[in-house]
C-alpha cells in the first residue's frame, strides 16, 4: 500500500528540532510496513525530497504572497503527492490547506482520502486572533475538507462534540499516541511539591492563567515550584508575569527541551498541569500519563475526557478559571493516594493507545477505506 500524508511542516529531516513528535512516531510506524509519501508545506524554503523514518518527504516551499497563492499551492501538493507514484490512499493532518490538498489529490488520483482535524481550524478566539474559525476563507478551506474527505477523525471525544457541534461529521476518534517506549515510568525522584507545564507560550496554551494559579496555591503550599517547558513565542510576557506574581523564584523556564530529554523532565514532578483554552488532542497530557504523572488542568482535549471517564483518570476544571485549577492542584499534591489512582488509569489509557495502537488503527482505516472504493 502506498500512502501519502500531508503536513503542514513538522518534519524537519534532521528529526529533532522543528518536527511534531506525535507526527514522526505516526510517520516511522506507518512506513515500517508500508510506503509512505510524506507532503510537507513549507518545511524548507526550496523544494526538496529527502529520507526520514523510512518515509519520503517532499517540501513544498512556501508560496509568494499573491491572489492565486492558495490555488498554486494547491496544484504543487497533489503534484507532490503523485510525484513518488500513485497514491492508494491519502491522509490529510489538519483540515486546513493539507486537508485540502489531501482531499484535492485523492480526488485526482480517484483513491478515498482521510483528514484529521487535529487544532484550531473551527475555532474563533478573536482576543487572541487564534483559530481558522476567524477567518472567511479558513472557514472555506475546512467546510470543503470535511465534507469532501471519505473519513474524518480527531484525536479526542471532546474534540469531535466540538467538530460535531460546528456541523460537521467526525466518523472516528483515534488518539494520536506516544512512544511508549520513551515515555515509560523511571527511576527518578520527583521534587516534592513540583508541577511540570509542556507547551509553547503563547496566548491559546493561556500561561496567564496557568502563572496566576501557581500564585493562587502558594499561599497554602509555600514551596510549590513549577517547569515550565515550551518555545517562548510573547517575547518575554509570561517571564515578565511571573515576576509581578512574585514567582519568579518558583518557576523555571526550561525554553526547548528535545523530546528525548522530556521524559525525565516529566518524572521529576508530582503533578501535570495543561492551562489551555482549546487543545484538540494535548500530547503533552499523554506523555506525562505514560511516564506515570497525573494531570490537573482544564476542560480540553484528553483532560476532558478523562475527567469523564468513570472512574476519572484526570482533574478539569474551566477554562481561565485560575482559582478552581488552585484548588484542584493544592488537593491533589496533598492527597497522595488521589494522584496514584489518576495516574494509573491515565498510564493505562496511554499504554492501550500508544503510537504503535495509533498507526495500526490508520493502516486499518486505510485499508478498510480501500477495499470500499474497489467494490
Amino acid at each position: 500500500m502506498h500512502v501519502v500524508m500531508v503536513v503542514p511542516g513538522g518534519v524537519d529531516r534532521g528529526g529533532v528540532e522543528r518536527v511534531i513528535p506525535a507526527l514522526l512516531w505516526l510517520i516511522e510506524r506507518v512506513a515500517r510496513q508500508h510506503r509512505l509519501t510524506v507532503v510537507a508545506l513549507g518545511q524548507e524554503p526550496r523544494a526538496s525530497v529527502y529520507s526520514l523514518l523510512g518515509a519520503t518527504v517532499v517540501n513544498i516551499p512556501p508560496e509568494r504572497r499573491g491572489p492565486q497563492r492558495l490555488a498554486r499551492m494547491i496544484a504543487r501538493g497533489v503534484r507532490a503527492a503523485g510525484s513518488q507514484g500513485r497514491p492508494d490512499v491519502v491522509h490529510g493532518m489538519w483540515a486546513g490547506i493539507s486537508g485540502l490538498i489531501a482531499v484535492a489529490a485523492a480526488r485526482r488520483h480517484r483513491v478515498p482520502s482521510v483528514v484529521h482535524v487535529a487544532g484550531g481550524e473551527l475555532v474563533a478566539l478573536a482576543d487572541i486572533g487564534y483559530g481558522g474559525g476567524l477567518g472567511r476563507g479558513s472557514r472555506l478551506i475546512t467546510a470543503t475538507c470535511l465534507r469532501s474527505a471519505n473519513h474524518v477523525t480527531t484525536a479526542t471525544d471532546w474534540m469531535a462534540e466540538h467538530v460535531r457541534a460546528s456541523g460537521h461529521r467526525v466518523d472516528t476518534v483515534v488518539p494520536l499516541g506516544v512512544d511508549t517506549e520513551r515515555f515509560a515510568l523511571g527511576t527518578e525522584t520527583p521534587v516534592p511539591r513540583r508541577l511540570v507545564h509542556v507547551a509553547s507560550l503563547n496566548g491559546v496554551k493561556d500561561q496567564t492563567t496557568l502563572l496566576r494559579a501557581v500564585a493562587i496555591a502558594r499561599r497554602e503550599i509555600a514551596d510549590l515550584s513549577i517547569d515550565i517547558v515550551g518555545v517562548d513565542t510573547l517575547d518575554g510576557a509570561v517571564h515578565r508575569l511571573a515576576c509581578r506574581l512574585g514567582i519568579d523564584d518558583a518557576t523555571r523556564f526550561l525554553d526547548y527541551v528535545p523530546s528525548a530529554e522530556l521524559p525525565a523532565v516529566y518524572r521529576r514532578a508530582e503533578l501535570h498541569v495543561l492551562s489551555s483554552r482549546h487543545d484538540a488532542g494535548p500530547v503533552a497530557v499523554l506523555e506525562a500519563s505514560a511516564c506515570g504523572i497525573a494531570t490537573v488542568g482544564t476542560a480540553v482535549g484528553h483532560v476532558a475526557d478523562f475527567a469523564r471517564s468513570s472512574p476519572p483518570a484526570a482533574i478539569a476544571v474551566a477554562v481561565g478559571d485560575a482559582e478552581l485549577l488552585a484548588g484542584s492542584i493544592v488537593r491533589l499534591l496533598g492527597d497522595e493516594a488521589a494522584r496514584r489512582a489518576l495516574s494509573q488509569r491515565a498510564l493505562a489509557f496511554a499504554r492501550a493507545n500508544d503510537a504503535d495502537a495509533t498507526a495500526t488503527r490508520f493502516i486499518e482505516l486505510y485499508t478498510t477505506l480501500m477495499r470500499r472504493s474497489a467494490t
